[in-house]
This record gives C-alpha cells, sequence and structure tokens, in this order.
C-alpha cells in the first residue's frame, strides 16, 4: 500500500468572513507527481501557504506522512517538511549555490567550512543528473533554470517530502523546463513526491500522474491518467479556440519592423520582418533573448552590429522622434504600470501626454474620451479610487491605454503569465481589441500559454539564433505527437483549429 505524504481532510478556511477554501480534499503519495490546474486565483495562495504551515482553518483535517498536524481544533503554527518552486526564489542570493544546499540548511553545525568540500558534494548530485552548475556560483548570476535545480537539489539535501511547483511554465523556457520535468519524474521515482501547480490542463497532463481542478477554492474534479482528455476539461474551461474575425494580412508586404543582422551579447544574427497589423509571437526556449529584444525596443540597449528599422527608419539613430510610435505592456503590469493615486480617466489618458503635451487635462477632451470608452471600461472608468478595482477592470485601464494612444506597435511582455483561466480568455479579448485598431502586436514569452489563439505567426528562438518560424496555418504542428520533440509546445490553448495553408 502506497504510503500518504500529505492528505487534506474537507478542509475550510475562512479569513474575515471570505471562504478561501471549502472542503478541500487533496491526497498525495509518496513518489507522485499530483497536478493542480486552478481554473481562477481563488484559494490558490491559501492552499500553498497552509500546505508549508500549519495555521488555523475553520474546519478539517491535514495529516503530513500520516500523522495529523493541522484541524480545527488545534493549530500548532509549525512549519511543514515542504519545499516550494516558484518565481520568487527563496534562495538567499548573494549567497553561492554550494551555501544555499548544504549551509543554509537545518542541522548543519560547522564552524569551519571547506569549499572544496562542498564543491565535490554538489558534484556528486549534478553528475548524476548530467548537469552543470558551478558550486561557486552566486545565486543572483544563476538562470531560472539553474535556479529552479538549485533549489530543488536543496529540498532533496534537506530531506524534503513534498516540493510544490507553482507556474514555473511562466518563467522556464520550454526546453529547459522538458529538463527539468525529467528532473521531477527522477525523483519522484525515488519517492519524493510533488505538487504541480498551473493553468494549463495541457500542461499537467504531461507530467503528472492524477490532475485536480480547483475553482472558487473548491476542488472541482479529480482527474486519473485514463481521464486526461479534452472532452472531459472542456466542462470546466472556457472556449479558447481561434477567432475568425480576426483581422487579415495585409497585401503589402513593406514591413514595419525589420531587424537585419542583429548581434547582441546574447542574440546572433537575428534577422525578421514584422508587418503592419500582424501579431507574432516570439517564443525564447532558452529565455536568454527577451530582455535583449526589449531593451533593443525602449532604448536601452544598441546593437553592436547590424540594423533595425522602423518604417523604413533606422531606429538607433532617430529612436528619440520614432519612440512615440511605440508602446509597452510589461509582465505583470498590475504592479507596474498603474498610477494608484490617479483616477481611472487620469491613468487611461497618461499616455496621450507623449504625443499632445498637457491635452489630456483638458476638461472637454476627457469628455469625449468618457463618452467613448464607458461602453468598453463600463463605470469603472468614473473612478477616482482605483485600488478597489477588479484584476479584470485594471488589464482593460492598461489595455485601452494602449488603444487610445494608438501606437504603430505594442510589445507585450509574456501577457498570460499568472493569469487564471477567466484571465486569460479576457486578455485574449483585449489583444484582440488592439488588433482590431490596426496595432500591430508583438508578444514577448518564454511559454506559449494562449498566444496562439491571436498569433499570426510565432518566431522560435533558441541560444539566441532564430530558429523557426511557423505561420497560423501551421501551428497545429506545435501541438500533439505530431509535432518534433525539439519543438513540441504541450499546452497549445484547447479548441484551437488549424487554419488553411
Amino acid at each position: 500500500m502506497r504510503k500518504e505524504i500529505i492528505r487534506l481532510d474537507r478542509v475550510t478556511q475562512r479569513d474575515e468572513g471570505v471562504t478561501l477554501l471549502d472542503g478541500v480534499n487533496l491526497h498525495i503519495f509518496e513518489g507522485e507527481i499530483m497536478g493542480l490546474v486552478c481554473i481562477d486565483s481563488d484559494g490558490q495562495d491559501a492552499l500553498v501557504n497552509l500546505l508549508c504551515e500549519n495555521v488555523p482553518i475553520h474546519y478539517g483535517y491535514i495529516y503530513f506522512e500520516e500523522q495529523l498536524v493541522n484541524s480545527y481544533k488545534s493549530s500548532s503554527m509549525e512549519l511543514n517538511h515542504v519545499s516550494v518552486i516558484e518565481e520568487r526564489s527563496r534562495l538567499v542570493e548573494s549567497l553561492t549555490v554550494a551555501d544555499n544546499i548544504f549551509v543554509l540548511r537545518r542541522g548543519f553545525k560547522k564552524y569551519v567550512i571547506d569549499p572544496r568540500v562542498l564543491k565535490s558534494q554538489l558534484a556528486l548530485f549534478t553528475e548524476d543528473l548530467g548537469i552543470h552548475i558551478d558550486a561557486n556560483a552566486i545565486v543572483d548570476e544563476l538562470s531560472s533554470f539553474e535556479r529552479c535545480v538549485t533549489e530543488l537539489l536543496k529540498a532533496v539535501v534537506t530531506g524534503v517530502k513534498l516540493v510544490v511547483l507553482r507556474d514555473i511554465s511562466n518563467f522556464i523556457g520550454p526546453a529547459d523546463l522538458r529538463r527539468f520535468q525529467e528532473l521531477i519524474r527522477r525523483y519522484a521515482a525515488q519517492g519524493m513526491s510533488f505538487l504541480y501547480i498551473c493553468n494549463h490542463h495541457e500542461e499537467t497532463f504531461r507530467i503528472c500522474d492524477r490532475v485536480s481542478l480547483m475553482e472558487c477554492g473548491k476542488i472541482r474534479k479529480l482527474l486519473r491518467r485514463e481521464d486526461f482528455r479534452d472532452d472531459i476539461i472542456s466542462h470546466f474551461t472556457l472556449d479558447f479556440s481561434r477567432p475568425a474575425n480576426l483581422p487579415q494580412d495585409s497585401d503589402q508586404h513593406s514591413g514595419i519592423l525589420k531587424f537585419r543582422h542583429v548581434f547582441t551579447e546574447h542574440i546572433h544574427d537575428m534577422s525578421f520582418t514584422i508587418e503592419q497589423g500582424e501579431c507574432v509571437v516570439f517564443l525564447d526556449v532558452n529565455n536568454l533573448v527577451l530582455t535583449d529584444l526589449f531593451q533593443l525596443m525602449t532604448g536601452d540597449l544598441f546593437p553592436q552590429s547590424g540594423k533595425i528599422l522602423l518604417d523604413a527608419t533606422d531606429w538607433c539613430e532617430n529612436r528619440a522622434k520614432l519612440r512615440q510610435r511605440l508602446s509597452f505592456i510589461k509582465e505583470n503590469p498590475l504592479q507596474s504600470m498603474l498610477f494608484r493615486e490617479m483616477s481611472y480617466i487620469d491613468n487611461l489618458c497618461f499616455l496621450l501626454d507623449r504625443k499632445s503635451p498637457l491635452l489630456w487635462m483638458n476638461r472637454r477632451f476627457k469628455q469625449s474620451i468618457l463618452k467613448e470608452y464607458e461602453p468598453l471600461v463600463g463605470k469603472d472608468i468614473y473612478a477616482y479610487d482605483i485600488t478597489g478595482l477588479s484584476p479584470a477592470s485594471l488589464y482593460n485601464l492598461i489595455y485601452y491605454r494602449v488603444h487610445l494612444y494608438h501606437p504603430e506597435i505594442v510589445f507585450c511582455i509574456q501577457p498570460f503569465a499568472g493569469a487564471d483561466m477567466y484571465l486569460r480568455h479576457h486578455l485574449v479579448h483585449l489583444i484582440n481589441e488592439l488588433r482590431a485598431r490596426k496595432i500591430t502586436v508583438v508578444i514577448l514569452a518564454v511559454s506559449m500559454s494562449d498566444s496562439l489563439v491571436v498569433a499570426d505567426r510565432l518566431l522560435m528562438l533558441e541560444q539566441g539564433h532564430l530558429l523557426r518560424e511557423y505561420h497560423s496555418g501551421e501551428f497545429h504542428l506545435l501541438r500533439g505527437q505530431s509535432a518534433p520533440v525539439d519543438t513540441a509546445i504541450p499546452w497549445l490553448p484547447t479548441g484551437e483549429t488549424p487554419s488553411e495553408s
């Protein structure tokens, strides 16, 4: 009989009258990779925190290694032997890999530390896994993949029984994700247990033994491997099929943005052309060059050689006057692109100052914008305080700000990262609103998420090179067993129908 690592039995948790977890039943066995697909974001943080620490619950029981550790009667506030790997690092970034793995752990009592011993100990793990990580490397200088491997090795060394993996495909490129998933399988075979949390069922189907679907803080469905089928999951998902009325490519192909043999520290001889009105996705399978691409277009980085042309004009020589023709939507824009002290309408008009200084402060002009955009964003447009608005409303504000500004090109950095299914569906609508306004959309991503639903082309980047190009009629090659092993993207949105080539 398989040993049970953790069990949540009818667990309900409330905070200030709000139900975070509603009668959750979750069982994870030794050596199992358990998937958790979060249809919305409700309860996800509460569940992860509860797995790590025995905080008070309203009802239910929690067992760790078949011992009762928490209940509605008594909560010890003690930590469980659980590790979490997510985008936010839990390592000490100013210390070395070896220090984080071997020194910063319970039970380490040596006063004199020999770095050579730590290096040899790390080599025992990395050589067995077929990977290389410098024991003396500072954590802050590691790639996302190396950092995740370091956190996994630390969990192994400290004897962690359960590792929670949270949305790792949002920050690890597809190539490194496959390598990391192989490490997960390897340690699962040795008895370590995993909870694999993500927003795409296709991703969990590739790696997990069982999958639970959670919505509104409640487990809606438990799927065993024989149930891993789209027809079963479709009852719990929204329609992400490609709209039939997306803007068509123009007959004129002069190219609004061109890279010609561009080199930077991480980009090697990159050439491509983006047409006006297109939606192009750059998928960086190693997560190496997106920062360089972004900084080239913001003007914070210049190419070592090669040319960048914006509408046939040299970008580097004329970026001061060309900059207003571009716009950017950063990753996690709710944290980085809103002005909490400003009203909704002032936030909405903020970018217009670039084209017509102080014009947005004109009362008649504001009234015109209110009249035009109220049907699109609703009564929230009259809000003086935006801090209480929903995430969907705040995303409306960010995307319709670009819609109003009307640049020639908008660059979206990982637009679907961290968004639940409902919010991703809404973001698809907002991107299509930009496309309907003939704005060229460039998506920079390390995971496919739902980008293909709006894309005309996919440009795949690997090790700084432009590896392959796919048009919308070829997107079906990126899914399932028809895709080459080195290019398969396992989470093409459900319902995607290839258009005719």
